[in-house]
Order: structure tokens, then C-alpha cells, then sequence
């Protein structure tokens, strides 16, 4: 159910009660002035009364909702039906009005032919009445108001009707563009809590809006935690009255992350005292993947999903500056693998490629969590490990050389290869990258030609 479609129920909620408010005051104000009816006349009125009570229950609010207008109009008219009277004619005309906030042609008109033929019907069968006197012209002069109403009603229906569907097309739209653009308007009243929130925050948030309206101390459980803090900092800037815009994650109810960017003005007082913030949330998560993407292509190997050499200098670069205040050793170990060519040339770079990624995530898995492990092209690979004496590098070459001695299964071939490894400590083999590289480099040449399938340390 839309925000319209409630609104709509609750102003015919409204009006339904006051029809019955009528009904139960006429009958009221005839037993304290002494008139008596027919028991079944008491059963009838009773019927009216209790009816309501139990219709407003009824889920299917429009249908049980036309059905007790017309229960509720035609009890007024029996009753003025029962006795003419100026007093029961006069309280048809106010239930005639109120049948029209529900902008339904069929019930106005039916409510209006109702109320005629029982003004007309009245006079003539209780010639008893304080009516009796008034002749037959006269009695069709009255059931002229009653007509001229209903058709004043029903132009007025239909201008309602045109401009209600003209502003739900604008809210359609409006919500389609939120859709469409994951767009939610919110707005927060600081004195009271009072929380607003447009459906578009639905479907970003995945939780319904009315519940979170109800509890909005909930919202902050939504706050990625990594990101509360920052939110907390801005809102104190927003209670100064500074506008911010502000990029922050939503940790949704599934698990799933999601990137928001919240623009949000405060509302001052005369005295100067921020009352109330609005804001916009706009969700920038594909935009975010997109730039986590051109990120991710930027500083990885395309092929094993490994560091490239851009990032790997950057570490470097990074951990070279921690490492001078520790004065700790590094080690870069170049990793070259040996007849990589022949399974090239003899199964095809398609399972040269695979070859590769396996290659890169078996070396990956005897690697430390603080070290790093990149591909510099090729069949090449290096890895800089930090913190560490000479056992812990000639332990972390062998776990190399031991991880792939085991055979590989790539497209139903069992293939072998090996890996000639060499090795350039900092600072005593080189005090930057480059020499560093160029070093074990050369220690990787010196453990080929020592025989392959082996490890050796840069000797200067």
C-alpha cells in the first residue's frame, strides 16, 4: 500500500465515523425527547449502529467501506422516512457531503437518489406528521435541493479526481526518478526525534520505511561501523550549522555493503538553535565497484589477480619507511620458473595461463600474512618479505620450492614445473628497489645455472 492509498482510507476512516456519529446522535436525541418506536424499528436502528463497528474491522476497507456509506445514508433517510421533520431532513444533507470524500461517482449519486425519493416518500406516507400540510408541488421543491447537491457533488467529484490522478502521476514519477536513481529524501526534527523517510529508502535499505520511522534508533545499527564514527563527527558539525556532504557505507541486514552519499542542510531557529536537518541519500555503490575496478586494474596482475609492479613498489616504498625506525631487515625473493616455454609451446598459452594463475596462488599460500607476493610479468614473480632473519627467508624459498614440486592438473594434463629462486637482502645487497631487483636477479641466474629447482643468495 502506497502513502496515498493510506491517507485516502484514513480521511474515508474519518468520514465513516462521523456518519455514524450522526445516526447514533439522532437516535440518541429521539429516546431523551420521549419518541417510541415498533421493536423491530429498535432492531433496525440497532443493527445501523452496531454494523459500523464491526465493518470498520474488515481488512477489505473500500468495498465494507461503500457498503456502510450507503447503510449509514439510508438509515437517515428511514428515519426521516419514519418522521418528516426539518431537524431529520436537515441531517441527510451533512452524510450526502461526506459520501463524496471518497471521490465515487456510483455512491454520490446512489446517496443523492437515496435521500431524494425519502424526502418525497416521507411526506406523502406520514400525513401525520408537522409535514402533512405541505401539498404535492411543494413536496417536489424539496427534493430539489437534494438533487441540485448531488450534482454539485458529482462535478466536484470529478475535479478532485482529475487533479488527485494529476498529483499522483507527479508522485509516480517523483518516485520512479527516487527509484530509478536510488534516491531517498530524509528529514530529522532534533527536539521532537521525529523521523521522515521516502520510499526510495526502501528499497537501498531493504527494510520497510513506516518501521524505521517508528524506531529510528535503528538506523544507526545500518551505519557500517568503520563508519560511525565519521557520522558522528559530521552530525556535531550539522548541529553548528555547517551543510556536509559526506560518503559512507550501510551494512544492510543480509550482510551486503552498500555506498551511500549523504547531503544533509540544517534548519535554524530565530534564536540561532538548529531544529531540524534535511538531507538526500544518494546510493553510489555501483560508481563505488566501478572505482574499486579501475583501482583494482590499476595496481593487479590481470591474469593471477596478484599485485603488480606498480603496487608492489608502493609497498615498498611504504614499508621502507617504517622499517628505517626499526632498522629491521627486508628480503626480496625473485621467483623464475624453469621450462615455463616448452609447456607453452607444447600445450598452449591458454594452459600456460592457468599454469600461471595455480603457480601464483600455490606460492601465495606459503607466504606470511605481512608479506607480499607480485607478479612482474611473465613467468616471473617477487616477493618482499619484512621482519625476518636469514632461517626465516631460506625457510620461506624451500616452502616455495615444496609447493611446487607437487604436480599440476590443468585442462586434464598433469604438468611439472620448478622454479629457480633468487635472493638480495636489505640493506646489505642494495638500499632501494632497483638494486634490490637487479641483486636477486642475479642470485636467481646463479640457481639456474647451479642446476635449476633451487635457491640462492645474492654474494655481491
Amino acid at each position: 500500500m502506497d502513502g496515498s492509498t493510506l491517507i485516502t482510507d484514513q480521511r474515508n476512516f474519518i468520514m465513516l465515523k462521523m456518519l455514524w456519529l450522526i445516526a447514533f446522535t439522532t437516535c440518541f436525541f429521539d429516546l431523551v425527547s420521549g419518541r417510541h418506536y415498533a421493536a423491530w424499528q429498535y432492531l433496525v436502528m440497532l443493527i445501523f449502529l452496531l454494523l459500523p463497528i464491526l465493518l470498520l474491522k474488515v481488512k477489505n476497507f473500500p468495498r465494507s467501506g461503500y457498503f456502510l456509506s450507503m447503510l449509514l445514508i439510508c438509515y437517515l433517510g428511514v428515519r426521516f422516512f419514519w418522521h418528516p421533520s426539518l431537524i431529520n431532513l436537515l441531517t441527510l444533507y451533512p452524510g450526502l457531503l461526506l459520501v463524496m470524500v471518497y471521490q465515487n461517482p456510483a455512491l454520490i449519486l446512489s446517496a443523492g437518489i437515496t435521500i431524494t425519493l425519502v424526502s418525497i416518500g416521507g411526506v406523502y406516507l406520514q400525513a401525520d406528521s408537522m409535514m402533512a400540510a405541505v401539498t404535492g408541488m411543494q413536496v417536489y421543491w424539496l427534493s430539489i435541493p437534494g438533487l441540485i447537491l448531488t450534482g454539485i457533488m458529482l462535478v466536484l467529484n470529478r475535479f478532485y479526481t482529475v487533479a488527485g490522478r494529476r498529483a499522483e502521476n507527479h508522485q509516480q514519477q517523483w518516485r520512479n526518478i527516487q527509484e530509478g536513481l536510488g534516491v531517498s529524501i530524509w528529514s530529522y526534527e532534533i527536539n521532537t526525534g521525529r523521523l521522515f523517510l521516502s520510499r526510495g529508502a526502501e528499497e537501498l535499505i531493504g527494510l520497510p520505511v513506516d518501521w524505521l520511522i517508528k524506531q529510528p534508533e535503528h538506523i544507526r545499527n545500518l551505519v557500517h561501523p568503520y563508519d560511525s564514527l565519521r557520522l558522528f563527527e559530521a552530525y556535531k558539525e550539522l548541529l553548528a550549522g555547517k551543510n556536509k556532504i559526506l560518503e559512507h557505507r550501510l551494512l544492510l541486514a543480509d550482510g551486503s555493503t552498500r555506498w551511500v552519499q549523504n547531503l544533509a542542510i540544517p534548519f535554524k531557529s530565530q534564536t540561532g538553535e538548529t531544529t531540524r536537518i534535511d538531507g538526500l541519500i544518494i546510493d553510489i555503490s555501483e560508481q563505488k565497484n566501478r572505482e574499486e575496478k579501475i583501482k583494482h586494474m590499476a595496481f593487479h596482475d590481470q591474469l593471477t589477480g596478484l599485485p603488480n609492479r606498480t603496487m608492489f613498489e608502493n609497498y615498498f616504498s611504504l614499508t621502507m619507511a617504517g622499517e628505517r625506525n626499526r632498522e629491521q631487515k627486508l628480503a626480496l625473493i625473485f621467483i623464475d620458473l624453469d621450462n615455463f616455454k616448452q609447456v607453452n609451446d607444447a600445450m598452449g598459452h591458454d594452459v600456460g595461463d592457468m599454469l600461471l594463475k595455480e603457480v601464483g596462488q600455490r606460492i601465495k599460500t606459503v607466504m606470511r600474512e605481512n608479506d607480499l607476493l607480485a607478479r612482474l610479468g611473465g613467468d616471473e614473480f617477487i616477493a618482499l618479505l619484512t621482519s625476518i632473519a636469514p632461517e626465516t627467508t631460506t625457510l620461506v624459498a624451500e616452502r616455495i620450492l615444496d609447493s611446487l614440486a607437487r604436480s599440476f592438473t590443468i585442462a586434464g594434463h598433469e604438468l611439472r614445473v620448478s622454479a629457480s629462486i633468487g635472493i638480495s637482502l636489505y640493506p646489505e645487497d642494495g638500499k632501494d628497489l632497483e638494486t634490490l631487483i637487479k641483486s636477486a636477479d642475479e642470485a636467481m641466474y646463479t640457481a639456474k645455472r647451479k642446476g635449476k629447482s633451487g635457491y640462492y643468495f645474492y654474494a655481491g
